[in-house]
């Protein structure tokens, strides 16, 4: 599947900034408009939660554990879906609460292929410079979610500080477990090496269900890594729950729980996480945000007749 290019025909593309669907003219190399930059902005109580896209990732059936092709491709037609890949959504989200600007994840930077690391193009479209950002979480340390600070040429977050786990920071700085990782894996050890680094005293290394401030706390949801994690924003009576990659193909893994990914670095303790994770979502309808959800990634999970869908949140004409 191409990814699409949607062209700017008229100069009715001006900047907007209201609460919803925002659309900027993107300038190519060469100064023209080559398209447009999007994102989607939600109240949660008082928090403003802007869903911004680094692009898409194709992945196919032989990079998950625990379905053939045939059932993988079965899962993509139901979901309307054509060929043997599923074209994942790579997110990051902006929090914007107590005065403060929290940016969850960075995207991949220049880690990918032209299909990914749009997040700066988009950022700056939208007037977000990166010097405004407070505070980065990383929900983990794998490329596509730290590409954005490890995958460029110098750290664009130059006042912020970082927020990670202190057990994807220690198992990722090991230097005897990057010596056992497949050799395909090592440059992962060096990119979240680089990513850490490149803040120097500023990294913040948390435990369990730290309080980030401002409404904000870390959730553990190890498995796909040693420290995955999660965020939760409580503002106002309301709550949104981004849980970084506790999905990775929505029309299978919803509906098939107990499918996990190569990349998981525990797959079992990945699987009893997603489970654990949808089955509090769908329980306390808790809106939830991931990264690899299509674009915005925000909705609701909800039970199946096999395992659960989920519900997209609802365009925010208001």
């Amino acid at each position: 599947m191409q990814r699409r290019q949607f062209l700017v025909q008229s100069a009715l593309f001006t900047a907007v900034s209201t609460m919803g669907f925002r659309a900027a003219p993107v300038a190519a190399a060469d100064g023209s408009v080559a398209g447009i930059a999007a994102a989607q902005s939600f109240k949660i109580g008082e928090a403003t939660v802007t869903a911004l896209s680094d692009g898409f990732l194709p992945i196919t059936a032989d990079t998950l554990v625990g379905i053939t092709p045939e059932e993988f491709k079965t899962l993509l037609a139901a979901a309307y879906i054509e060929g043997d890949a599923h074209p994942t959504g790579v997110n990051a989200y902006l929090i914007e609460t107590g005065g403060t600007r929290v940016l969850v994840d960075t995207g991949t930077g220049t880690v990918f292929g032209p299909g990914l690391g749009h997040l700066p193009t988009n950022m700056a479209a939208l007037g977000i410079d990166p010097a405004s950002i407070d505070t980065i979480v990383a929900t983990h340390l794998h490329p596509d979610h730290i590409g954005g600070i490890a995958g460029v040429a110098s750290n664009p977050f130059v006042n912020a500080s970082l927020v990670a786990s202190q057990d994807d920071i220690a198992f990722w700085s090991s230097s005897e477990i990057k010596a056992q990782a497949p050799e395909q894996f090592r440059s992962f050890f060096d990119m979240a090496v680089g990513a850490t680094s490149a803040f120097g005293d500023k990294v913040r290394a948390v435990t369990g269900e730290a309080d980030l401030g401002n409404g904000l706390t870390a959730v553990p949801l190890p498995g796909h890594t040693p420290g995955h994690m999660g965020v939760m924003l409580e503002s106002g009576g309301d709550s949104l729950l981004i849980w970084g990659d506790v999905i990775h193909v929505p029309p299978v893994q919803f509906t098939r729980p107990e499918v996990t990914i190569g990349f998981d670095t525990d797959q079992d303790m990945a699987r009893k996480t997603r489970q654990s994770v949808l089955d509090q979502a769908a329980t306390d309808k808790l809106r939830v945000a991931g990264m690899h959800i299509g674009f915005p990634g925000m909705g609701y999970v909800e039970r199946a007749a096999q395992g659960y869908r989920f519900v997209p949140q609802p365009y925010p004409y208001g």
